[in-house]
């Protein structure tokens, strides 16, 4: 690994320290329900169907001299299209009606699908690797919500392929990320860009973490005082 990826990596692993000391992972800790990681899953699912979308657009403003970096984000975009629609699956396989995902988004996560956007349009490909960093490779910061689900929901593996066969894809995009980071981040300034686009989309990923925590405390208090 060099040396600005180590840096990277523990900067990540910071802010994945103050996600999961938050209200969601503490209330998944206390009393995980399927309707908490319903919610959760439905937020997910929002800002994941624009994923392949923003990482095409990072294009635009991109150096067209770069071709290997306009190739990596454009097959990336492409390998990504449709995979929110794997939690579409994991959630009907649960039951679960498909016109929960009729609901808007909570505001955490319209902030982080522009965010995105924003990042695609005035920096291109290279601030955005600062989000593919983390997202591609987060599945061992997700294990206690995976084995939560295992063990807690008794979901199977085909009620999981979000996580489970999603990981096995991202393995791959990962090990693409390094790579492209590697090669084509270079200035002071690329790095401090991929840096900010790390922390900021993993605070706004925290957020989105809160929200469904608190709207399910809010909801759940409620309907004990309706009672």
């Amino acid at each position: 690994m060099t040396k600005f990826r180590e840096e990277l990596k523990t900067i990540c692993d910071k802010e994945w320290q103050k996600i999961k000391s938050g209200a969601f992972f503490s209330l998944m800790e206390k009393e995980f329900t399927k309707e908490l990681y319903i919610k959760g899953m439905i937020q997910i699912f929002h800002y994941a169907k624009y994923n392949a979308i923003n990482q095409s657009v990072a294009t635009f403003a991109e150096d067209y001299r770069k071709v290997g970096l306009l190739r990596f984000a454009l097959k990336h975009a492409l390998e990504e299209v449709g995979h929110e629609n794997m939690v579409i699956s994991d959630l009907k396989a649960m039951g679960v009606n498909e016109n929960v995902f009729d609901a808007k988004p909570m505001p955490a996560t319209d902030a982080l699908s522009g965010y995105l956007d924003s990042v695609a349009l005035r920096g291109g490909v290279i601030p955005r690797l600062g989000y593919s960093f983390w997202s591609e490779d987060s599945y061992e910061q997700m294990a206690p919500l995976l084995n939560a689900c295992k063990n807690i929901l008794g979901l199977t593996e085909n009620q999981l392929t979000f996580f489970v066969a999603h990981a096995e894809i991202d393995i791959k995009h990962a090990q693409d990320v390094h790579n492209a980071i590697d090669r084509w981040v270079i200035t002071d300034e690329e790095k401090e860009s991929v840096i900010q686009v790390a922390k900021t989309t993993l605070f706004l990923t925290g957020q989105i973490f809160e929200s469904v925590a608190n709207e399910y405390i809010l909801e759940k208090d409620e309907s004990r005082l309706s009672a």
